[in-house]
């Protein structure tokens, strides 16, 4: 038994959140004199070094209008700064790799490189970001690139979906899950429209910043406060608008002729900071395990389901998707609604809570087996303000819950009312036909 434990109690040692006499790889959570918040885990066994930049976004709006994927691949191929071969060249001979993800309300660059590659990493995403040459980019080039993302977009129905429920949530919100006329406006846009761009993405406060791997404090305090600590930030004149979700239960129907329907539904979450989030995230587990059995395993009706949370301003949402044959949408819909009811009145069995805790140990220990996934994990956690020691106080508030706590919780959180669906696909009263192989 000593033999089963010895490495998971090693695993807490390595992301320094074990108990006070395990001093080896511990958490830093730092302040530069920049004004950077900065979490460090020291792992000079590791010959990578991983960072994620967190950026709070200017406004709430798609992560897929057109300057932002254009915005994202002037990046990738040197924002002027570096032609696209130039900039192939650094990434190769650094070496360094690195992706920029735009999302609702925040935008994250993360970084991967050596402990040799570190400085010059910095230093080059810190000048791309600070000082783009938009006008001297290759924007033929680089607009051919964003029209292939765009034609992507444009079948990839589990973003077209995701991006009309939050339509329908917030009806205040200017940004839509249409991507039919994106690559119409990537031809427009100019070197000013990606200054723009650039600055609401990057620009408007200091990026939270973590970083794994070989690296000492005070040599990354200087690389850290010279290059981002030295953006030249363009704060708003106004507070963001926060939008408030609106709840009635809809079903909305994107029509699209497609093999197969995808649906994607929400209701109102919980917040990491809520004393109830380790209750939340059993309970997307068990939602996870029951609707895939029920689904899948016994019935054959969908391909796959996952449910998920999502937090932005002062809004919490507890979200889902599943794909399936496009005649059997509805009937998989009826099924999870009233499947919400059953669990909400009758609660979940203590089997389902037993699966729930090791499914979630083995999500938030098994999966971290690299700098770059241990440092994914802690910026979400940074992120929310949870601490460094959330990762182990999450672990032992999970554990000791009980079944009358959890089924208290889902009895109050579910709201089958409130479940609100977007299906993308051909409607029934126009069955798909399926082509002949």
């Amino acid at each position: 038994m000593v033999k089963v434990l010895r490495p998971f109690f090693c695993f807490l040692v390595f992301l320094g959140i074990s108990c006070t006499k395990a001093d080896i790889l511990p958490i830093h959570a730092l302040k530069t004199p920049s004004g950077l918040e900065v979490w460090l885990v020291e792992d000079h066994t590791s010959s990578v070094v991983s960072l994620v930049f967190t950026f709070e976004k200017s406004k709430f709006d798609s992560p897929f209008t057109s300057s932002a994927l254009l915005l994202k691949n002037t990046f990738y191929n040197g924002a002027g700064i570096f032609t696209p071969l130039e900039m192939d060249r650094f990434v190769r001979e650094t070496p360094s790799l690195r992706s920029v993800e735009i999302g609702v309300s925040k935008t994250i660059l993360k970084v991967k490189t050596t402990k040799e590659g570190l400085s010059d990493s910095l230093k080059t995403w810190s000048q791309l970001i600070s000082a783009p040459q938009f006008d001297k980019a290759n924007l033929v080039h680089d607009k051919a690139q964003a029209l292939a993302s765009a034609s992507h977009l444009k079948e990839d129905l589990e973003a077209t979906a995701y991006l009309n429920l939050l339509k329908v949530i917030f009806p205040q919100a200017t940004f839509s899950g249409d991507f039919e006329s994106i690559s119409t406006l990537i031809e427009t846009l100019t070197p000013k429209d990606l200054d723009k761009e650039n600055a609401l993405q990057f620009l408007t406060a200091k990026p939270q910043i973590v970083v794994v791997g070989d690296v000492k404090k005070s040599e990354l305090i200087q690389l850290l406060d010279s290059t981002f600590g030295a953006l030249p930030l363009q704060p708003l004149d106004s507070t963001p608008v926060t939008f408030k979700p609106q709840w009635v239960g809809k079903e909305v129907f994107i029509e699209k002729d497609v093999p197969q329907s995808v649906i994607a539904f929400g209701q109102p979450g919980v917040h990491p900071l809520s004393k109830e989030y380790p209750l939340y995230l059993l309970l997307q587990n068990v939602l996870n395990i029951r609707f895939f059995e029920e689904l899948r395993v016994k019935r054959g009706f969908i391909y796959s389901i996952q449910f998920q949370q999502n937090h932005y301003r002062n809004t919490d949402l507890l979200t889902g998707s599943f794909s399936c044959e496009c005649l059997k949408a509805e009937k998989v819909v009826k099924f999870i609604r009233s499947e919400w009811e059953r669990i909400k009145d009758f609660g979940i069995t203590q089997e389902e809570l037993s699966h729930a805790k090791l499914s979630f140990k083995k999500s938030h220990i098994l999966d971290l087996t690299s700098t770059s996934a241990v440092a994914s994990v802690y910026a979400d956690f940074q992120a929310f303000n949870l601490g460094t020691d959330a990762a182990q106080t999450l672990l032992e508030k999970t554990e000791k819950v009980t079944l009358e706590e959890i089924n208290e919780f889902v009895l109050k959180v579910l709201k089958p009312d409130l479940l609100t669906f977007v299906f993308v696909g051909p409607s029934s009263e126009r069955p798909h036909v399926k082509e002949q192989k």
